[in-house]
């Protein structure tokens, strides 16, 4: 267990990345951790360490968007003595340190452009220097960075070096949502349950049959994070005790869409049905009617706004008569 770093689950999506893992734990070339916020990427990061021969040397972490932009160069590379105001000793960075282990650098996405020039060479030949010195150190340490950003999107804005990227991403590893996990869902709750009930000193709680079909069909648009903080909210409010459907419903969260990033595409009929399902999943009771009304309604501000009140013209974008907008128009405020 130790090798994977905790990475719990028996679904394809974890035995692919299990072995991804094991393929890539000893190149020597830098590996690209993708996947939404609350995953675990950090976790396949330390996997990536502890499965490899380099696990006797240091295995060090730098979160990239915790860190100042101004500092962020030294923090990495490190700096002389008297390099800049307050630089009052010499200063070895995380490169340095890193020696032959592993450096992760977590949301790597969040790097200053100007920065990741100074990356790019030390991937490309090992090769930097500390902030006010002529000497070129060489490092050896294996780059493991993550992120939950699209950066092919990051790149095609500017936002990130695509000789960078490319460079990162010699090998890239996908970690899966846990809506993707299936039954792995009660492997992991299981696991938390245990550990957390063990550490606070409190009877694990259990879930009723309807709690655990839910459980199940819940998506967990926080991923891993979430359930985790799900599972010691129960065990703090239930300890000992049965949890019903609607106890555990009250945990979830159900007041955003749990894909902020995912677009709606008309054409795509199954990207539709998801999330319709989705919908249909967090919230009791859905009146179909409601919904129609709510999406028209929606439409119609839009195009009004985008047309700034020219009915005409906001007819044109919705791909209707002039007449037919109105008409709904006066249907909604009746409603």
């Amino acid at each position: 267990e130790q090798e994977f770093d905790g990475l719990l689950g028996d679904s394809l999506p974890m035995q692919a990345l299990r072995m991804q893992i094991t393929q890539f734990a000893d190149s020597p070339f830098p590996v690209l951790i993708e996947g939404e916020s609350g995953s675990g990427k950090e976790l396949v990061a330390g996997s990536f360490h502890h499965a490899s021969k380099r696990v006797l040397h240091p295995y060090l972490s730098v979160n990239c968007a915790a860190i100042s932009p101004l500092l962020a160069e030294s923090i990495l590379f490190g700096h002389t003595k008297g390099a800049f105001t307050g630089a009052i000793a010499a200063h070895a960075g995380y490169f340095e340190d890193a020696s032959e282990g592993t450096l992760f650098l977590d949301e790597i996405g969040e790097l200053p452009l100007e920065l990741q020039a100074k990356l790019l060479r030390v991937l490309e030949n090992g090769e930097y220097q500390r902030i006010g010195e002529t000497q070129t150190r060489k490092s050896r340490a294996r780059i493991v960075a993550a992120t939950n950003r699209d950066l092919r999107a990051e790149v095609r804005a500017g936002k990130f070096r695509s000789d960078l990227y490319h460079r990162l991403s010699v090998f890239a590893v996908h970690v899966p949502p846990v809506r993707d996990l299936g039954e792995d869902k009660h492997l992991l709750r299981d696991h938390f349950t245990e550990f957390y009930a063990k550490q606070i000193g409190q009877a694990p709680f259990v879930l009723d049959a309807a709690a655990n079909a839910r459980w199940l069909d819940y998506a967990f648009p926080g991923n891993v994070r979430e359930l985790r903080n799900i599972v010691i909210r129960l065990i703090a409010k239930y300890s000992g005790k049965t949890v019903t459907a609607n106890q555990l419903i009250a945990e979830f969260d159900l007041s955003e869409p749990e894909n902020k990033d995912e677009s709606l595409n008309f054409n795509d009929a199954s990207g539709m049905t998801a999330q319709a399902q989705r919908h249909l999943q967090r919230q009791a009771n859905v009146s179909l009617d409601a919904v129609l009304k709510t999406w028209e309604r929606a439409y119609i501000e839009a195009a009004m706004q985008m047309t700034h009140g020219n009915l005409s013209q906001a007819a044109k974008l919705l791909n209707v008569n002039r007449t037919t907008l109105y008409s709904r128009m006066s249907t909604i405020e009746e409603t």
